[in-house]
């Protein structure tokens, strides 16, 4: 499993670690349920997707600079391989079928009650909500897949001297801790979409296949489902 992670991390490549994990931790520790709720009321949906993008585009540069000064670390240890025809077709066809079964899951349920939705609050309604919704949605499933499965896989193998295994879980979990401002059920849900994530890594080994996945579950979960809950309340 991830037997091709085999990186050299210097003090620079350390250091830029270490600089995307303080990054990330000033983050979670900014972002609890309540802090959350209250910042995207004080200052609004479109304010919170920037700063999201921001964060996640950033964190990704910094992951892609320890390639770059560094001799001993190479894109294909962050997964960042030559897409094939397959790699592509695996992508797409994942992808396809998640928001396929998200609508049709969606349209059965019918109402969700915003007591038991933990992206209750993350939901846009306008439409410049909805254009900075897609852009964090693809600065996330692009930012988030380059650092969390990317780069701190490598370094778990790299720098901890963990076997690939446990460095991926050790990653999952930091990605699920990451997500705590969804509460304890997002942690939950979150941590299980990159065991997800994790497999599609380990199994095609190309970084492409889970970013086009948790791309597609960000924009079904901000804005498909919602858009399908309108138009059922709408109808009724």
């Amino acid at each position: 499993m991830l037997d091709w992670i085999d990186p050299t991390f210097h003090a620079t490549e350390v250091i830029l670690t270490v600089l995307v994990i303080a990054v990330l931790t000033v983050t979670v520790l900014r972002a609890s349920p309540d802090r959350m709720r209250a910042r995207i009321a004080a200052g609004g949906l479109v304010t919170a997707f920037r700063r999201s993008a921001a964060t996640n585009t950033l964190t990704a540069l910094i992951a892609l600079e320890t390639v770059l000064v560094g001799p001993g670390l190479t894109l294909t240890d962050l997964g960042l391989r030559p897409v094939t025809l397959g790699d592509a077709a695996i992508a797409l066809t994942l992808s396809a079928a998640a928001a396929g079964t998200a609508a049709v899951l969606t349209v059965r349920a019918g109402p969700i009650d915003p007591d038991d939705d933990p992206l209750a609050f993350l939901r846009p309604t306008t439409p410049l909500e909805r254009r900075w919704a897609a852009a964090g949605a693809v600065a996330a499933g692009t930012g988030e897949e380059i650092v969390f499965r990317g780069l701190f896989i490598a370094a778990g193998v790299g720098v901890l001297g963990l076997p690939a295994w446990a460095a991926a879980v050790l990653s999952a979990l930091l990605f699920g801790l990451g997500h705590r401002y969804q509460g304890l059920r997002g942690v939950v849900a979150t941590t299980g979409a990159a065991v997800v994530f994790t497999v599609l890594y380990a199994l095609t080994g190309n970084l492409l296949v889970p970013i086009a996945l948790h791309i597609t579950v960000d924009l079904v979960s901000l804005l498909l489902v919602p858009m399908l809950l309108a138009r059922r309340a709408a109808a009724s």
